[in-house]
C-alpha cells in the first residue's frame, strides 16, 4: 500500500482543532479526523462520548477496541490500543488474548462475550441470538446498546483509519492516557 490519504497541513490543523493544537502531542487519528473540516466537531463528541461513557469499563472498552483491530487487521488501533489498554488496567495476557486468532479464552468471561460480540458483528453485521442473549442476561438494556454501540463505533473507526492509511506513530503521545482525547 503506497497511497494514502495526506495527512493535514499544520496549519489546517491549528485552524480546526484550535490554539491548544500541539503537534508533539495529537494523536495522527486525530490530525486525520480534524482533515474532515465541519465533520470534525461531530466526530470528536462522539469519540468524547465513547471514551466516558457511564457504566462501561474503560477495560471492557478497550478489549473491544483490541478485538476490532485483530478482527480487522488495523495496525494503528493494534499500536494505540495496547498501550491504552494497558494504562486502563488490563493485563498482557488480557491483551494477548484479544489479539489472538481464534475465538478469544482463557480470560475473564466478561470480556469473552464482548469479543465474541465484536467478532460476530464486526464479520456479520449482526450478533447471534446466543450471544444477544448473554449479552441481555449478563448486562441491562442500555449497556447493552452501548456495548452494541461502542463496537459500532470501532468498527467504523476501524474502517476511517485503514481506508485513510493513517500513519503509526513513531513517538510516544499517549503516555498514561486510556483516551485518544
Amino acid at each position: 500500500m503506497n497511497v494514502s490519504i495526506p495527512m493535514p497541513a499544520d496549519d489546517v490543523l491549528r485552524h480546526v482543532i484550535g490554539e491548544s493544537y500541539n503537534p508533539a502531542k495529537v494523536l495522527n487519528v486525530i490530525k486525520m479526523f480534524a482533515g474532515t473540516d465541519d465533520l470534525y466537531q461531530a466526530t470528536i463528541g462522539l469519540v468524547n462520548a465513547v471514551f466516558r461513557a457511564r457504566g462501561i469499563d474503560p477495560r471492557a472498552r478497550e478489549m473491544i477496541i483490541l478485538r476490532s483491530a485483530k478482527i480487522l487487521n488495523v495496525p494503528y488501533e493494534a499500536q494505540a490500543n495496547r498501550q491504552m489498554a494497558a494504562n486502563a488496567g488490563l493485563s498482557t495476557e488480557e491483551i494477548v488474548a484479544a489479539a489472538a486468532d481464534g475465538p478469544v479464552t482463557g480470560v475473564n468471561p466478561d470480556y469473552v462475550l464482548l469479543c465474541k460480540a465484536t467478532d460476530e458483528l464486526s464479520l456479520t453485521a449482526t450478533l447471534t441470538d446466543e450471544t444477544l442473549s448473554a449479552l441481555l442476561a449478563r448486562y441491562d438494556e442500555t449497556i447493552c446498546r452501548k456495548f452494541v454501540l461502542l463496537i459500532a463505533w470501532f468498527n467504523l473507526l476501524s474502517r476511517f483509519l485503514n481506508g485513510c492509511r493513517v500513519p503509526l506513530e513513531t513517538t510516544d503521545k499517549l503516555g498514561h492516557r486510556t483516551a485518544p482525547i
